[in-house]
Order: C-alpha cells, then sequence, then structure tokens
C-alpha cells in the first residue's frame, strides 16, 4: 500500500533525487567498463612480454565472455530478488581487487585466473542497474534513459583507450590495470551513499506504480518461466549476435590496426589506433542514446525497427573495412575515413543493445525486468565467448582482417532474427 506521506514522483517530471540516483549508478558502470576495455589496448605488450600466439591470448576474452555471462544468469536474479544497489558495490570491489592483481601477475595462467574474476564482479554491473532503472524510471521512458545507461557504458572505452595508451606508451602495460581501477575504486564510494534501490527506499512512492503490481518475492518459478518464453529466446539470439561482434571489435581492432601491413594489419601507431577504436564507443553512446529515444517516439515503444537498422549498417561498413580498409588508408584523409566507418560499425552494434534490453522489461514488467535482462545477457555473453577464441583462429590461419568479414555476416543475422521476434 502506498504511503501518503511519502513524496510523489509524477510521470510527467523529473524529481532531483531520482536524476541524482539514476546518473550516479550509469557513472558507475562506466568506470565499470573502463576497468575492462583496457586489455584490448595491452593486448599487443603483453603478447610480445609473455610470447603469446593470438589464439592463446584469445583464451583471456574467451575467459571474459563466459564468466561475464554466466554471471549475468545470477546478477538479474539476485538484484530483483534481493538488492541491486549491494551487487553493483561487491562487483566494483571485486573489480577493483581483481585488477590490480591483473597488473602484477607474470603469467597466462594468473592472468586467466583474476580476469575470470574480473569477469564476474563486473556482472554485477548491467542487469542489477536494469533493475534499478525500471523501478526509478516511468516505463514511457525506458527507451532513453536504457539509451543513457548503455551510452555511459561506452563512455568507458572513450575515457580508457586514451589513458591506458598513454600509460602503455610512457610507463607500462601494467599500468593499463592500476589507473581504470583507481578511478572505479573512488566512485564505488559515492554510489554507496547516493544511490538507493527503489524510490521508497529514498522516502518516495511513484506516481506510474499500478494498483494491482505484484510486489511478492521473485521466485525460481518466475525464473525458469523466462527460460521457457520463446520470445525472450529469440531476443536472445539477437543479443547474442550483438555482442559477439561488439567483443571482436573490442578486443581485436587495435591488434588488426597497429600490426604491420606485411603481416596483415594495417600498420598505424599505438596512439591514432587508440584514437581511432575509440570512435566506435563515441558512437556507441550516441547511437545508444539515438536508438533509445527513437524507439520511444519515432516507433512508439516498439523495438525491433532500430534494432535491424542499426545491424544493417554495421554489417555494411564492416564490409567496406574488410575488402577496402588497405586502399582508404592510402588515401589523403584516408585515416578519418575509416574513423567513421568504425564509429559506424561499433557504434551501431553497441547501440542497438539499448533497445534489445529494454525488451525485457516491454515484455516482462519491472518486477522481472533484471532477471530477463540477466538471461538475455547471460546468453549474449555465454555466445560471445566464441568471439575470442574463433576469431583469434582465424587471424591466425586466414588473415588478420579475416574476422571482419565474420562479425558482417553475424551482424547480417541479427537484423534477420529480429523481424522475427517484431515486439
Amino acid at each position: 500500500m502506498k504511503n501518503p506521506t511519502m513524496t510523489l514522483v509524477r510521470t510527467d517530471k523529473f524529481h532531483p533525487t531520482q536524476l541524482k540516483v539514476f546518473f550516479t549508478m550509469i557513472t558507475l558502470y562506466t568506470f565499470y567498463f573502463a576497468s575492462n576495455y583496457n586489455l584490448g589496448p595491452a593486448t599487443k605488450y603483453i603478447q610480445d612480454d609473455f610470447n603469446l600466439s593470438n589464439s592463446e591470448f584469445g583464451v583471456l576474452f574467451t575467459i571474459f565472455t563466459v564468466g561475464f555471462g554466466l554471471g549475468q544468469f545470477a546478477a538479474g536474479f539476485l538484484g530483483d530478488r534481493y538488492n541491486p544497489k549491494l551487487l553493483m558495490f561487491l562487483g566494483a570491489i571485486g573489480s577493483t581487487i581483481a585488477n590490480f592483481c591483473f597488473g602484477l601477475s607474470n603469467s597466462m595462467t594468473a592472468f586467466s585466473f583474476f580476469w575470470a574474476i574480473n569477469a564476474v564482479s563486473l556482472a554485477m554491473g548491467w542487469s542489477p542497474g536494469c533493475s534499478i532503472l525500471f523501478k526509478w524510471i516511468p516505463e514511457r521512458r525506458w527507451g532513453l534513459f536504457m539509451g543513457l545507461f548503455d551510452a555511459f557504458a561506452f563512455l568507458g572505452g572513450i575515457i580508457v583507450y586514451p589513458i591506458a595508451g598513454f600509460a602503455i606508451t610512457y610507463l607500462s602495460w601494467r599500468y593499463a590495470f592500476f589507473i581504470p581501477p583507481l578511478m572505479l575504486s573512488v566512485w564505488t564510494v559515492v554510489f554507496f551513499f547516493v544511490v538507493k534501490s527503489t524510490p521508497e527506499e529514498a522516502g518516495l512512492r511513484v506516481e506510474w506504480k499500478k494498483q494491482d503490481e505484484k510486489t511478492e518475492t521473485v521466485t525460481l518459478k518466475d525464473y525458469a518461466k523466462i527460460l521457457k518464453n520463446p520470445v525472450m529466446n529469440l531476443i536472445c539470439v539477437v543479443a547474442i549476435c550483438s555482442q559477439f561482434v561488439r567483443w571482436g571489435l573490442v578486443n581485436w581492432i587495435i591488434k588488426i590496426l597497429t600490426e604491420s601491413t606485411q603481416l596483415g594489419g594495417f600498420g598505424i601507431s599505438l596512439v591514432v589506433a587508440a584514437a581511432i577504436a575509440s570512435a566506435m564507443h563515441w558512437g556507441g553512446a550516441f547511437f545508444s542514446i539515438g536508438m533509445g529515444f527513437i524507439s520511444d517516439t519515432v516507433f512508439r515503444g516498439s523495438r525491433w525497427q532500430t534494432v535491424a537498422i542499426g545491424f544493417l549498417v554495421s554489417c555494411i561498413s564492416l564490409i567496406i573495412v574488410f575488402f577496402c580498409g588497405q586502399q582508404i588508408i592510402a588515401l589523403k584523409g584516408g585515416i578519418i575515413f575509416l574513423t567513421v566507418l568504425l564509429f559506424l560499425a561499433g557504434g551501431c552494434i553497441q547501440g542497438v543493445q539499448a533497445p534489445i534490453f529494454n525488451l525485457p522489461g516491454d515484455i516482462l514488467g519491472s518486477r522481472l525486468g533484471g532477471t530477463g535482462v540477466g538471461v538475455v545477457n547471460g546468453w549474449s555473453y555465454i555466445g560471445a565467448s566464441f568471439a575470442g577464441g574463433t576469431l583469434g583462429f582465424m587471424m591466425d590461419n586466414f588473415s588478420l582482417t579475416s574476422g571482419l568479414l565474420l562479425m558482417a555476416g553475424i551482424s547480417l543475422l541479427g537484423s534477420i532474427t529480429i523481424t522475427i521476434v517484431r515486439k
């Protein structure tokens, strides 16, 4: 029952506490991702120091996606059942410790162990964060605010690429695993004191909450129903396509850009390559907000159209880079053209996640929305776990850029699948 003495948060207006909680939460997630994207810029240098092939090093990418995916299955459910704020706080602490230990390590075994801990820790961020969003924001604004949430995640890449590139160039690759978690730990303290899991915990009540809305505890029966939902299963396939391409680009694009032309790369310096690669995350931030807003307004809460368009743009851009990348770089202003292509390819494949992760909330409601996001994201990362090893194998046995063509094909598959969902 609603307490009439509590301050009312209206549907058509924003309350200062509502915005403060939301933006503090998504800023924490920015630093979450800064403590994950740091591996990409350091890849070549760790490989050189420890004589690791692409296939061997690709195991780290696979470990992360598997660990992150498995963690998602539990994080969404636990966030809805217990306390999403607590999970995000514990995840930040775990990631900070894991990053520092990774930076101090000297063997593939140690790298694998601590990167797995980092993966499970960071899994405590997205689904519980979505649970907080679904409870604090009215449904008709979910698209825009999910876009903002997603955009702040990509800001982690925008921040960490130049920081990691500078640290590696002038200090050591190890500092790429010291500086980002330090930023994460500082904001974790702010998050702990500002964020509440629900408006009620902050002494507020929301206008949009339905009188007959279920408030009982989320159970394993609820979880089982979500796993059996055929529409949710198709959404999982779409999310797998998105995450495979996304992490394929995040993990390998700097390697492709910086490797010598004799070995099939583009021969670009690390600093320039880091700037080019960061365009993917600028694009992710831009397209996340744009696609979320368009799905709310132009398509009136229908998500599939924006997802299909995003997949197709990414597909076409990757095909152009694969077939014409070397020629583009040779042109006057070619670096800018290549940056634009990666802005579109990486930006759109990351931007589609805003409407994709609104779908569990649209279908299941705010009570089970976080659990649904966890299931979708869990399967998506299990599928994406094949990106690290598969793309590394292709790069070792075919050409360094061969993975770009595979990612283009998977983008096309995602576009086709979402047209079946039509939600």
